[in-house]
């Protein structure tokens, strides 16, 4: 189906579904240098910086979990595909049991409420505590999610059971209580520790104006990235592009080149 990618795992079936898509401007990696940009995305086939605006649907039998939520109404025409495409999987805003948010910038949470309503509202919902405690007070959709779901948040941390067989990987940096997912023996769901493959792949120090910490963030990624690579792991994240949905890592020169999986 046209924006859907799946994956069977030895404990799930993960769905990697596009909420929208659209370009990053070149000022999103002020590291990277014009020339440098162009050979980068010509390497990967590519003229412009695409992005998508991912969330993953795990279906463990009628067990649902959702991992964010998209952009929704936020993103204008470049958002808000997500509930039609669960929808196309069988699959309704009720049905989901658990919610799990990697973090709370806009285009992971946007989706996540109708109005001022939860948009799944019998999901137990999952974020880490830092993710939490740096968003609550502030204004913008982040707060105002956690205000909304009040009383349905519990917060986890790194190894935390999510559902059976997935557990919570701490990937800070990108924001004080980024997290991705371990998915049974050979899938990790990274979140945001790479806004672009072509560009950050090849490069793993490419930090982008988006992560809270930037430092922080460069370190989580390459470790991140070099155990994926050791241990042929599968890998899907919140920006991944066809077709590269669910891939795995090659060590190239000083970075990586991403395979379809």
């Amino acid at each position: 189906m046209e924006g859907i990618a799946r994956f069977q795992t030895d404990v799930a079936e993960v769905f990697c579904i596009a909420d929208g898509a659209s370009d990053f401007g070149a000022q999103v990696f002020p590291s990277v240098d014009a020339d440098t940009l162009s050979l980068r995305l010509s390497a990967a086939g590519d003229s412009t910086i695409r992005t998508a605006f991912n969330a993953f649907l795990i279906r463990q039998g009628q067990a649902l979990t959702l991992v964010d939520t998209g952009y929704g109404a936020l993103a204008g025409d470049k958002g808000g595909a997500l509930p039609a495409r669960l929808a196309a999987l069988g699959v309704m805003p009720a049905q989901i049991g658990t919610l799990v948010f990697t973090h709370l910038h806009g285009d992971h949470c946007g989706g996540a409420l109708a109005g001022d309503t939860p948009a799944y509202p019998a999901a137990r919902v999952l974020m880490h505590a830092a993710e939490r405690a740096h968003w609550q007070d502030r204004d913008g959709p982040a707060a105002r999610v956690i205000l909304a779901c009040a009383g349905r948040i519990e917060t986890v941390s790194g190894g935390d059971a999510v559902a059976p067989g997935i557990s919570v990987w701490d990937l800070p940096g990108h924001t004080p209580g980024h997290i991705g997912l371990r998915v049974g023996a050979r899938l990790v769901i990274v979140g945001d520790i790479f806004h672009s493959a072509a560009l950050q792949l090849p490069a793993p120090d490419t930090a982008t104006i988006y992560d809270t910490d930037p430092e922080t963030a460069t370190r989580t990624r390459k470790a991140a990235l070099a155990e994926i690579a050791a241990r042929d792991l599968v890998f899907t994240g919140g920006h991944a592009v066809d077709p590269l949905k669910f891939a795995r890592l090659r060590v190239d020169g000083d970075g990586y080149r991403a395979i379809a999986a």
